[in-house]
């Protein structure tokens, strides 16, 4: 807390605002999550590479390491942490890291309307939305449990073919399959959610 009230009270320095500059031969790997976790750029992820990459890349920066150093360098070893665990929590969640690899490609993940999904897909999702209001109203457990792998299924196909078009280059259909994952995903939470409230969790 003291160090943000001083960091508060430098903030108009320029050596702070030199911190807060970052040099392109000290830190240009931080621009690329997939650089900093020296994995291709690929949406597909060796997610153990990428677990012993992290715990690498935590040891290297951890504010630990500078406790006793000066207030600057101690903020940037805090903001290369924050910043390796927002690549860490990216490259391992395949909704996030889709989102990114179509960023980098200069598509607008979040940028839809209904044309995107397609009728055949928007009236999909309705039928199983109805169909989970109406498991939970009849508290079927076993049915829930069916539901789920359905939608599973259907995420995990959702995957392969953003993959499919990725490596295609076919952007603006890999942003169409990225926007129904994201309602697959949600949907699933849905579920978890229902599962839970039944189980009184």
């Amino acid at each position: 807390m003291r160090l943000w009230r001083k960091l508060q009270r430098l903030s108009l320095s320029s050596g702070l605002r030199t911190l807060f500059a970052v040099s392109a031969s000290d830190h240009s790997h931080f621009d690329n999550f997939f650089r900093l976790f020296d994995l291709p750029e690929q949406f597909p992820v060796d997610t153990a590479r990428l677990e012993s990459q992290y715990k690498t890349l935590q040891a290297q920066y951890h504010p630990d390491k500078v406790a006793g150093g000066e207030d600057a360098e101690r903020l940037q070893a805090i903001q290369k942490t924050s910043l390796v665990n927002d690549g860490y929590d990216t490259l391992k969640s395949p909704l996030r890291r889709a989102a990114y690899l179509l960023k980098r490609q200069g598509v607008d993940p979040e940028e839809h309307n209904q044309a995107h999904f397609g009728e055949d897909f928007l009236m999909h999702q309705l039928m199983l939305r109805e169909e989970l209001e109406a498991l939970f109203a009849s508290e079927d457990m076993d049915g829930l449990e069916g539901l789920k792998r359905q939608v599973g299924q259907d995420r995990d196909a959702a995957l392969d073919r953003f993959q499919a078009q990725f490596d295609q280059q076919d952007f603006p259909g890999a942003k169409r399959t990225y926007n129904q994952m994201q309602f697959l995903d949600k949907l699933l939470t849905e579920i978890d959610t229902v599962e839970e409230k039944l189980l009184d969790y």
